[in-house]
């Protein structure tokens, strides 16, 4: 049996979605939940390295994993960036957990990547971070 006493964390990269997922938990009798995590050993599983999925890969394994979700209870879970182009994603998500949409401006987004070093971004290629952003931002909200 499903119980939505999970949260779901959704946002841009680099908003901030794993630092708040980790202090709730720390914090809670919340269990952090880590889905690109998940991806990668499922990807690894499949002989391929997580930082050198294509895009297509990746959105096939994130579809995967969140699909095979079982029962979940007592999670707050950290998604990946890119859960928003899939319909049927989101519905899972919404059927384990409340949602809670993470956002924050573009100029503290690009300063917190300046700060951490280049990390893997779904769906970039021909575009800059900034057309990503603008993207990406209505599907969230």
């Amino acid at each position: 049996m499903i119980f939505l006493d999970n949260i779901a964390l959704i946002g841009m990269a680099g908003v901030g979605k794993s630092h708040i997922a980790k202090k709730i938990a720390a914090i809670s009798n919340y269990e952090y939940m880590e889905t690109d995590k998940l991806i990668a050993e499922q990807a690894n599983e499949e002989g391929m390295r997580y930082h050198d999925l294509s895009d297509e890969d990746f959105l096939r394994i994130e579809k995967d994993v969140f699909m095979n979700l079982g029962d979940l209870s007592g999670k707050i879970i950290d998604t990946g960036a890119s859960v928003i182009y899939d319909q049927d994603i989101m519905c899972k998500i919404a059927e384990l957990a409340h949602i809670v949409y993470i956002k924050d401006g573009i100029d503290v987004i690009v300063a917190r990547f300046n700060a951490r070093g280049p990390v893997p971004l779904m769906g970039i290629e021909g575009k800059t971070f900034e057309q990503l952003f603008a993207e990406r931002r209505p599907l969230y909200e």
